[in-house]
């Protein structure tokens, strides 16, 4: 397996009072668990199958094509984890929330391949490439739909 990272201050560039608090930051990442659409542009519907005592069991349509069922698990208020059910190439997807040196908010976003998925990147051109510019343009998205919540 192979895992990639991204982090990001939940943040508007410079001084702005509707950059949102740990808490806030939360409670969006939750929301976007369950209404992605104004987080991840591509994610084009999302409906929810089953609910668990720690998450639930969606399906989401990307790009208005492929659908994926992820498993969503919500674990001690700092992590969302995705794990797509039948996808051969992505083991998990994880939104982290953290804290940089200040105490402001930040925002991981980790992707970990399978062994498929790291296979098809080492055999396949542009896979990894790809991969790796959705989920770090994911983030900047993400980032900015969570302060665009805050600021509403």
């Amino acid at each position: 397996m192979a895992t990639f990272s991204w982090t990001l201050p939940v943040a508007v560039p410079g001084e702005d009072p509707a950059t949102p608090d740990a808490d806030q930051v939360w409670e969006g990442l939750v929301h976007k668990a369950e209404n992605p659409g104004p987080y991840v542009p591509a994610v084009t519907a999302c409906r929810v199958l089953e609910r668990y005592d720690d998450g639930f069991l969606r399906e989401i349509t990307v790009r208005d094509a492929d659908r994926v069922r992820e498993r969503v698990t919500f674990e001690d208020h700092e992590r969302v984890v995705f794990r797509p059910v039948d996808d051969p190439c992505i083991e998990q997807i994880v939104n982290e929330l953290g804290r940089d040196e200040t105490g402001a908010p930040t925002l991981t976003l980790r992707v970990t391949l399978t062994p498929a998925g790291v296979e098809k990147a080492e055999r396949t051109r542009y896979f990894l490439h790809e991969t790796q510019r959705y989920f770090s343009d994911a983030l900047r998205f993400i980032v900015a739909g969570l302060v665009q919540r805050q600021a509403r």
